[in-house]
């Protein structure tokens, strides 16, 4: 990742778009010899929520900077249990979903929420000896759409194991949290949704799973420079940070939400390798 530069306010970073020459892209963790993921990196300026307390919302931009009280996201056995990926509900890992469902519940105003399954990601930044199944993005992009979010969403329903009442909307809510002390060396940034232009927008297949499986190939988007985009992140983040943004909403079923990607912080190349933690959920409305 590319070096940069931070005042009070802000930080100048350089973020890798995607390529505009190429038409649709190719994101293999199968087999990484088939990626077809050229970049165009642009330096950027990252605005500081927390210079600017109250400038996002998830009505508005679809992110916000909430506080969370965590038991066992930055515990030994988070971080153990899921350095390869799980096709389960390890109890760690319900334990974390029951933990964020009252605050999903807070911020939807939602009727219902769920977790969505297999949602629960561990990155390390590229630094760290320590490496996950999932490592730290490093390009910008939504990780589904209308065609793709529905196969998460029936796969979640099924591994809920009640029955969810009608609804007329569904929204994935996804979250992410540091579960490394600042300073961080690598955190994430997101882009103001109406900033971004449906132009801007370029897709790409995801193969994330083994040929034949329910989740082998996932299409996601990625994003196409242009000057007037709007990026944000939240500087050194603590044990009760948590962003939680919007990723699908079915009232808006084609529409761009925030656009997101790690990047390095500035002046802190000696800092200890971040680690984060990742969880998503789906709120049901009448």
């Amino acid at each position: 990742m590319a070096t940069a530069t931070i005042n009070a306010t802000s930080v100048k970073a350089t973020l890798n778009y995607f390529d505009p020459n190429v038409p649709r892209g190719r994101f293999d963790l199968v087999e990484p010899e088939r990626n077809l993921m050229p970049m165009e990196p642009h330096e950027v300026d990252i605005r500081d929520m927390r210079a600017a307390p109250g400038a996002v919302s998830i009505a508005q931009q679809g992110f916000l900077l909430a506080q969370h009280n965590s038991k066992v996201a930055r515990s030994p056995e988070m971080l153990d249990t899921n350095l390869i990926a799980q096709e389960g509900l390890p109890p760690i890992n319900q334990a974390y979903y029951d933990e964020l469902l009252p605050l999903i519940h807070e911020i939807s105003g939602a009727r219902e929420v769920i977790p969505q399954a297999t949602g629960l990601t561990v990155r390390f930044s590229a630094r760290s000896k320590r490496q996950s199944w999932a490592g730290a993005a490093g390009f910008i992009h939504l990780d589904v759409t209308e065609q793709s979010v529905r196969r998460f969403l029936d796969f979640s329903l099924k591994a809920a194991g009640r029955e969810i009442a009608p609804y007329s909307r569904v929204v994935l809510y996804q979250t992410w949290r540091t579960v490394s002390d600042p300073p961080q060396d690598n955190l994430l940034t997101l882009c103001d949704r109406s900033s971004v232009k449906d132009a801007d927008v370029a897709f790409y297949d995801a193969v994330i799973g083994e040929k034949g499986s329910v989740l082998e190939v996932i299409e996601a988007r990625s994003c196409r420079y242009r000057p007037e985009h709007r990026w944000w992140y939240a500087s050194d983040m603590g044990a009760e940070d948590v962003l939680v943004f919007i990723g699908y909403d079915s009232a808006e079923p084609d529409a761009v939400q925030p656009f997101h990607t790690a990047f390095d912080v500035p002046g802190q190349g000696d800092a200890a390798p971040r680690a984060s933690l990742e969880a998503r959920f789906f709120a049901f409305y009448d």
